[in-house]
């Protein structure tokens, strides 16, 4: 191994091997190509293999390997076993890298035995190698005593904390010297604060700038316990070089605090920010993180991976689900194919990385149900906001000429636009519930993005956004929108202005909890025949309506292909459209591997108390605990080792209000993460939880007086498909009863309707 010397490296570190120099020479002959090898370069291992220009008797004097962290699916290769072998046949290689790939070679079959012989205890690596190759020069040596001596070597014990906010500010350790100065600590032990060098801001490739940096993280690493930052490899080289596991501060977003705070790291091994994701030759798609026992998915970037020392894997606390440790355990990155490809993975998480956390569904999706998404995703492209047909639609609406608009509206591109109400668990479901009427119907899904969607859900279609523009020309009316109003269906209905040969350009759709039978009428097939023709549809929503989907001749046939499996249609449709944002997506991640990464069986409780004033009510406690033993879902006598955990403690439901929409979000992934799921009677919040984890839960039964016990206190649901609380009891064509067997009363509430699969 040569090092290129151009960037000063002689400045921080002295030579490492005994009679001869690691420095290149500057008279090296490719010198003058070094700065323009890059991934495009036609010498870029990456670039030839896509070019086809390198096999086994095609062999180059020299290649270059990009391992950077912008590199391609091209340039992965190199961590393959079949490209091991092309590239040792290679006489020189030219590698720029920035990312400690180390744990990938452990992939590598025939570099593991030698591995394994070289570090037995796998997470030793840096630790063993850094303390070799990296020795400071007598410069940056003398920074580093002469801070320690100053202000370390007195202590009886040395705490290091490295912040990384992406410039470094001295507030942070102003403001913790304050804190002890103000107040004594309880303990009585002095504190004292020091921060070396005082630079606000990264400056790469200056030279004093760089010796001070080397001189803090040894001064890190000659702590007794350590706090860094998430994703900093400054704080990966200072726990290595210390042999140290720290506590990682979580990445926060949008400057809030995260819930906990930090997580005790696994291992004292940097990670691998930008790892391969699957496999080379696996075409089913084995997740890295799980091919062998050593490499598991770090702590403060879930897709990058770290080493561990396999012997101590049961007592770590994982990043990933225990219920997927085995090893060459398959994740399925597209959920069954209900995914599209061609996503921004980093912008969107946890789209691709729910797989991680859950249990393989045993719900497939129909090959139906997916071409008819990717057929969906094309009309969307077409006919979304900014296209050409999208403005052709929108250029007269509510202008109040009705047969211009009707004539100038491309007939092949129809809108429905869904205006959510109410809490997140009513919102969710009258948004999937008119995703499925869109698909149905052929009609583009719009969202009303004033109540702060896009704080919640990421775009779920690829190449076009869901959201209503803000110019949208009914924006002014959506909340004049009520069951009086002039372009209400159920209003017009009565006024009996509209029928098969007067079609208005926009129409209202009322399908709200207050909902009158002029409103129901919406599920009878000839009205459907009329208000197929409306271009743009209106519906403000916070019911599940889909089981009275089913029960419309003109739909049963498509859903019955679309969903063979009757009561799968809210667990698939919520897995393909709701992919929480990043920022409730990290409360996820950081809740799950707090609390519930280490569980051998994970029990979700999830609590709904509508009493007037809402507070605690022993009597609904012990109908939980009667509730969780009487099924065996909890012991009579709990174990020590069985923890509690209730994420947010939002005590009060606040609807719109953006904090506690995103953690009410981040608690229904969780407790659709669990195994056994125990819900509230008549609660949407739980209904969305069973459906996203395909559970079917324990109902707790809704006390009918204050202080009256129920017996039995819950009871097994028979299906995971949400109910639909508000149905219409009575068919279209006077009919006085349910005819289909798919489509039953609900548990917790009779005269609600729920979809089953016929064949239980």
């Amino acid at each position: 191994m040569l090092v290129d010397q151009r960037s000063n490296i002689t400045d921080l570190f002295c030579d490492p091997f005994p009679g001869t120099s690691w420095l290149l020479p500057p008279d090296f002959p490719l010198m003058d190509q070094l700065d323009s090898f890059n991934r495009e370069h036609e010498r870029c291992y990456g670039t030839m293999l896509k070019n086809h220009a390198i096999n086994s008797t095609k062999i180059p004097s020299h290649l270059y390997i990009h391992l950077f962290s912008g590199y391609r699916d091209h340039d992965k290769m190199f961590f393959c076993e079949a490209d091991q072998t092309l590239i040792g046949k290679v006489p020189w290689l030219v590698v720029k890298s920035n990312l400690y790939f180390v744990p990938s070679l452990w992939l590598i079959s025939s570099f593991q035995t030698e591995l394994i012989k070289l570090f037995p205890q796998k997470d030793t690596v840096f630790h063993n190698l850094a303390r070799y190759l990296l020795h400071p020069t007598n410069q940056v040596w003398g920074m580093v005593t002469r801070s320690y001596n100053a202000y370390l070597a007195r202590a009886d014990e040395r705490l290091g904390i490295q912040v990384r906010v992406f410039s470094r500010r001295a507030e942070y350790s102003d403001n913790l010297k304050n804190m002890f100065w103000e107040r004594p600590s309880s303990t009585g032990e002095i504190i004292e604060v020091y921060q070396p060098s005082g630079e606000r801001v990264q400056q790469t490739d200056k030279k004093l700038h760089n010796q001070k940096a080397l001189a803090e993280m040894y001064l890190l690493s000659l702590t007794d316990k350590l706090v860094t930052s998430a994703w900093s490899t400054f704080g990966y080289i200072a726990q290595g070089l210390g042999g140290i596991k720290p506590w990682i501060l979580y990445k926060p977003e949008n400057y809030t605090t995260p819930d906990p705070p930090c997580v005790r790291a696994m291992s004292m091994e940097p990670c691998f920010l930008r790892a391969p994701l699957y496999g080379c030759e696996d075409k089913t798609a084995t997740d890295t993180g799980k091919i062998v026992p050593f490499v598991r998915h770090c702590e403060d970037w879930i897709p990058g991976l770290k080493l561990v020392d396999a012997p101590d894997n049961n007592q770590l606390l994982d990043a990933t689900p225990s219920v997927s440790k085995e090893s060459g355990k398959t994740v399925d990155k597209l959920v069954g194919g209900l995914l599209a490809i061609g996503f921004d993975e980093d912008s969107c998480l946890s789209r691709y990385q729910s797989s991680l956390y859950r249990k393989p569904s045993p719900y497939k999706p129909s090959q139906y149900l997916i071409s008819k998404l990717r057929s969906y995703e094309m009309l969307h492209k077409r006919c979304g906001p900014g296209t050409d047909a999208y403005k052709k639609a929108t250029k007269n609406l509510g202008h109040g000429d009705e047969d211009h608009a009707r004539t100038s509206t491309d007939e092949s591109c129809q809108y429905i636009v869904c205006v959510p109400l109410r809490g997140l668990g009513n919102r969710v479901l009258g948004l999937t519930s008119l995703f499925l009427y869109a698909l149905l119907t052929e009609r583009v899904m719009l969202v009303d993005q004033r109540k702060d969607i896009s704080d919640l859900f990421c775009e779920p279609f690829p190449g076009s956004s869901w959201l209503l523009p803000l110019d949208f020309p009914l924006t002014d009316q959506l909340d004049s929108f009520n069951l009086k109003h002039s372009r209400c269906y159920g209003t017009m209905l009565r006024n009996h202005d509209i029928n098969s040969s007067t079609i208005p350009s926009h129409l209202y759709l009322h399908l709200l909890h207050d909902g009158g039978d002029y409103t129901k009428i919406f599920f009878c097939e000839k009205d459907q025949s009329v208000i197929r023709k409306v271009p743009w549809l209106v519906v403000k929503s916070n019911l599940y309506f889909i089981p009275s989907l089913w029960l419309i001749p003109s739909f049963q046939t498509e859903l019955i292909k679309l969903f063979p499996q009757k009561d799968t249609v809210f667990h698939h449709l919520s897995r393909y459209l709701l992919h929480p944002t990043n920022q409730v997506w990290g409360m996820v991640t950081r809740s799950y591997n707090t609390y519930l990464a280490r569980a051998d069986e994970r029990l979700g409780i999830q609590v709904r108390v509508y009493s007037r004033p809402a507070g605690y009510l022993q009597h609904v406690m012990d109908q939980i605990v009667a509730c969780t033993q009487r099924e065996k879902l909890l012991p009579e006598i709990a174990a020590a080792q069985e923890e509690e955990s209730q994420p947010s403690g939002d005590r009060f439901q606040q609807v719109d209000e953006k904090i506690h929409e995103q953690k009410a979000l981040a608690e229904i992934f969780l407790l659709s993460l669990t195994d056994k799921l125990v819900t509230t009677a008549w609660s949407t919040f739980g209904y969305v939880a069973q459906g996203l984890g395909g559970l079917k839960p324990w109902i707790l039964y809704k006390p009918e007086y204050y202080n009256t016990d129920t017996d039995p206190p819950c009871v097994r649901d028979f299906s995971m498909e949400p109910c639909f609380l508000k149905p219409t009891l009575y068919g279209c064509e006077a009919k006085t009863e349910i005819t289909v067997p798919f489509v039953r009363h609900c548990e917790d509430r009779t005269w609600g309707v729920k979809l089953v699969d016929s064949q239980d």
